[in-house]
């Protein structure tokens, strides 16, 4: 079953809606066309019941003018009214919204119209009052009803109302006491309603389109605009190398879990990575080789995450960094481990390095339980320290800040701010 689209699936053609719009080359693309109608119709459905009871009200106050009109037939003309038309017109606006298909809708509306002023001139032709004369000119009301009010689809009105001036000029042709200088007068009269009612359906539909087009290029500049800034913020927020989330967007996460940490006590885990001897592998394979093999690095440490809370970021130069909310040291070291086998794995060629054939990461692990005295920064100082005694035992290993080392850095930085670490490659 094809689904109807919606304004966003679809694409709003550039020419302004101008022309004839029920001839087919002036039409909407068959898409948006068909949206559009779904749009209109659910619109009129919105309104079908108030229109249609108002319409039956209207109708049925007629019925007043009959003991005047038609006196001789006015019981007649009220179980016309009472017994056919106005249970039609009602059940009809039942109907409405329970038939889905809007062609079926479209008929039902224009029987509907039909019958009623059908039943116009069924009562004119039954009367033999004088004043039965002036009783057709009702189906000028029905007319203008169906096509500015009900506002039809074009194709529909210009039907019905074809329909309703045919009957019109029939019903008074069978009026005996009228001169055909007034009979046809009277048609004329109906005959100018009617195109004057449908140059105003036109219009309305020319109107519906424009608003309708307006509003479908309005969301797709929303959407395009909505799109252009999450792609900026996406860009602001990651390494166009790695496409990692850069050193701006780790420091914004880890002020955001710190504080969560703090807030429910739990601990919060970070894994420092540098690639070993990786000064040594631009300089023999190049910058662009270098490049490629951060990527594939990069690649391999996302690989080994698995939560969404989960963070893999480029620390800057040749370094990376993994924050783990809610995470123990020694599930954040498994993990840790899992990385360094992963990247080596990778058997990526490293002929000037002093620590294996192939590429190889060093890792340092810190786990912290935020406290009111500590700082975001104290986390990371703690790995970047069990970093650096990993490479002193030699690189390609993953070494954990003990507890007390990690407190005795947290105390460090609150007495005074470290400056920032730097590491021999």
């Amino acid at each position: 079953m094809s689904r109807e689209p919606s304004p966003q699936d679809l694409t709003a053609p550039q020419s302004s809606t101008s022309g004839s719009f029920w001839e087919r080359h002036d039409k909407f693309p068959a898409e948006i066309e068909a949206s559009f109608q779904a749009e209109m119709d659910r619109l009129r459905e919105h309104r079908m019941v108030r229109t249609g009871l108002a319409g039956a009200l209207l109708y049925g106050a007629f019925a007043i003018s009959d003991l005047s009109m038609v006196p001789d037939v006015y019981q007649q003309a009220w179980l016309i009214r009472f017994l056919i038309v106005i249970p039609l017109m009602l059940l009809g606006t039942i109907l409405f919204s329970r038939l889905k298909n809007l062609l079926m809708r479209e008929a039902m509306l224009s029987v509907s119209l039909i019958v009623t002023g059908a039943s116009l001139s069924l009562i004119a032709a039954l009367s033999q009052h004088p004043n039965a004369v002036h009783y057709h000119t009702g189906v000028t009301l029905i007319v203008l009803f169906g096509n500015i009010v009900l506002n039809q689809r074009f194709r529909s009105a210009a039907i019905v109302s074809a329909a309703l001036v045919v009957l019109y000029g029939v019903s008074l042709l069978q009026v005996a006491a009228m001169s055909a200088e007034v009979r046809f007068n009277n048609w004329l009269f109906c005959a100018a309603a009617v195109i004057i009612s449908l140059i105003a359906n036109f219009r309305m539909d020319q109107d519906q389109r424009r608003a309708y087009l307006a509003r479908l290029r309005e969301q797709q500049r929303n959407e395009e605009l909505s799109n252009a800034v999450e792609l900026l913020g996406r860009l602001s927020a990651e390494d166009a190398l790695t496409r990692l989330a850069n050193r701006r967007e780790f420091d914004r996460r880890l002020s955001i879990e710190w504080n969560r940490a703090r807030r429910d006590g739990h601990a919060l885990s970070l894994v420092l990575i540098d690639v070993d001897c990786f000064k040594n592998y631009n300089d023999h394979y190049g910058h662009p080789a270098g490049d490629a093999c951060l990527q594939k690095v990069a690649d391999a440490l996302q690989s080994v995450v698995r939560r969404s809370a989960d963070l893999v970021a480029r620390f800057g130069g040749e370094e990376f960094v993994v924050l783990l909310p809610a995470t123990d040291a020694a599930d954040a070291a498994a993990l840790a481990e899992r990385m360094r086998r992963q990247v080596s794995d990778l058997q990526i060629p490293h002929a000037a390095s002093r620590v294996a054939a192939g590429i190889t990461v060093s890792l340092g692990v810190a786990t912290l339980t935020p406290g009111d005295a500590g700082q975001p920064p104290d986390l990371v100082a703690a790995a970047d320290a069990a970093l650096y005694r990993a490479k002193e035992q030699g690189r390609n290993r993953v070494v954990v800040a003990p507890a007390a080392a990690t407190a005795a850095v947290t105390t460090a930085a609150n007495a005074t701010p470290a400056p920032p670490a730097t590491h021999q490659h």
